[in-house]
């Protein structure tokens, strides 16, 4: 049994330079570890230039000689990924540009889904947005039974959608109706949740989180298949018809179409559910790109803004 991270012996790894937020060290079983910390922040948020870093981590990872996989996990007290860095994103002038930066975001995850050995994500603390959408490129996940351990896409709070490739990757793991449950309400989920809708692989206590990951990979046990397509649509194309037509009757009632962050979330599942998920994408970058330059999602990251800096000035 292996100790957790901090208990590693340092003359059981061999230890690489680190690449700015990311750092890697193997095991003498021949699994890597790439720390995610970003340098000066409290929490991980991730950036632009993250994608040219997680790049290059994967590359050096590749080199290892009889590398058997790799852990994925935080170097931060109290959290995996809290999401993107919402000012690289109200940076973005054009829909355009904005689709640009939802299409890296989904390269990095691609790179990471179709690694040639298991990637397991060992998520502690806030795992939401771009962090679970990161752990669902993964080819497992596990959780810690903290109740600091939340996962969720709260994008629609800020009048957008996951960017990158969320709204593909989680009906295929979970099923549409769930799916698109916390997509449109934006709700986290604690770890034994997770475990039973099988959003996560594994819950286990924070202190053997990452023994537990490390075995997982060293022992190749592999994730649950994606779900059969039947599941995927709740129960075939009648079930998936009624379902859809379901769901934009209950969000009609709610919004009444002044709320255009939910409207897309479901037109992009769907389309990625009817087309496949090459078309899902594409579909999904450009609605996240329409959604950034709408009033309603300028509004409220203006929101989110103001809330933040009331938070640091009583600090929250």
């Amino acid at each position: 049994m292996r100790e957790p991270m901090e208990n590693l012996n340092p003359a059981d790894t061999q230890a690489t330079e680190p690449v700015s937020a990311f750092s890697l060290i193997f095991t003498t079983e021949h699994v890597g570890i790439i720390t995610i910390d970003v340098p000066g922040e409290k929490v991980n948020t991730l950036k632009a230039e993250f994608a040219q870093q997680i790049s290059a981590i994967l590359h050096k990872a590749q080199q290892y000689p009889g590398l058997k996989g790799l852990v994925l996990i935080s170097g931060k007290t109290d959290s995996f990924i809290a999401g993107a860095d919402i000012t690289m994103i109200s940076g973005c002038q054009t829909a355009v540009q904005a689709s640009e930066l939802a299409q890296k975001g989904q390269t990095v995850m691609a790179q990471i889904a179709s690694f040639s050995v298991p990637v397991v994500a060992a998520i502690h603390g806030a795992c939401l947005g771009g962090g679970l959408e990161l752990a669902l490129a993964c080819h497992a996940r596990v959780c810690s039974l903290d109740e600091k351990t939340q996962l969720g896409l709260p994008e629609v709070q800020l009048g957008l959608l996951p960017g990158s490739g969320g709204t593909q990757r989680l009906p295929r793991l979970i099923g549409a109706p769930k799916a698109l449950d916390m997509m449109l309400t934006g709700r986290s989920i604690r770890a034994k949740q997770a475990l039973k809708m099988g959003l996560v692989d594994d819950a286990v206590p924070y202190s053997i989180l990452l023994q537990t990951a490390l075995e997982r990979v060293a022992k190749g046990r592999k994730s649950r298949p994606p779900l059969p397509w039947q599941a995927r649509l709740a129960g075939g194309p009648v079930g998936k018809s009624l379902l859809f037509h379901f769901v934009r009757k209950q969000i009609w009632a709610k919004t009444h179409g002044n709320y255009p962050a939910t409207t897309k979330i479901i037109d992009v599942v769907k389309t990625g559910l009817d087309q496949g998920s090459g078309n899902g994408y594409q579909a999904e970058a450009k609605a996240f790109g329409e959604l950034v330059m709408t009033s309603e999602s300028a509004a409220l990251r203006g929101l989110f803004f103001a809330s933040t800096a009331l938070k640091k000035e009583k600090g929250g």
